[in-house]
């Protein structure tokens, strides 16, 4: 009996981002449509998964989140995390200038561990922007096109935003593994006929034994 999968695409994608950015609770609001008022620190790194289907392209996947503890910072995060990885949500509290600067540690760690790699960058908690806001968009913005990242504000609270920065990031997870595959394909029938057309040749040369 062969298993069928009941989904086009699996996608593992991890969240990064220094402790109590909202990182878990904005998986929670995702996954359950719940947030959770009660802050639990993520002890070493959890996973959750899903089946979800992308608005724009139909395409059903199961996407596996891993959470990361963020008071482990980029330093003791194992590489074994990123084994397999297709997407990186990486998370800073627009109230805290400090999760702001870290980007730049949590982006090299990125770019020491994978190549081509879609990324989110998400500035949370901007149900609180207009009280407590320090960093200004222009200022994630500004970082995430430097580096090729997607960008977003979003809200676990309330859920603004959460589920259109996860479907963009699927979105663009597809897109490349789709044009890494038809480039794969295209490249082995371009190899496959390089090597008929040898044949051919060789064949044609080739003088008789007798």
């Amino acid at each position: 009996m062969n298993f069928q999968p009941t989904f086009d695409y699996f996608l593992k994608i991890i969240i990064i981002g220094d402790t109590s950015v909202g990182k878990t609770n904005f998986l929670f609001r995702f996954i359950d449509g719940k947030f959770n008022q009660i802050y639990q620190p993520t002890i070493g790194i959890d996973y959750k998964s899903i089946i979800r289907v992308l608005p724009k392209t139909r395409k059903k996947v199961k996407i596996q989140f891993w959470d990361t503890a963020g008071q482990e910072r980029y330093k003791s995060l194992n590489k074994i995390y990123f084994q397999r990885v297709q997407g990186i949500i990486l998370m800073y509290d627009i109230t805290k200038r400090e999760s702001f600067e870290n980007l730049d540690s949590w982006r090299n760690l990125i770019f020491d561990n994978v190549d081509n790699i879609p990324v989110a960058l998400i500035g949370n908690k901007l149900d609180i922007a207009d009280e407590k806001r320090i960093v200004e968009v222009e200022e994630g913005k500004s970082f995430a096109d430097e580096n090729g990242f997607l960008f977003y504000e979003t809200s676990a609270l309330n859920g603004k935003n959460v589920n259109n920065a996860i479907y963009s990031l699927c979105e663009k997870i597809i897109g490349s593994l789709e044009r890494t595959l038809s480039f794969n394909i295209n490249n082995s029938e371009t190899f496959n006929d390089i090597l008929e057309e040898k044949k051919i040749k060789e064949i044609k040369v080739r003088k008789p034994c007798c």
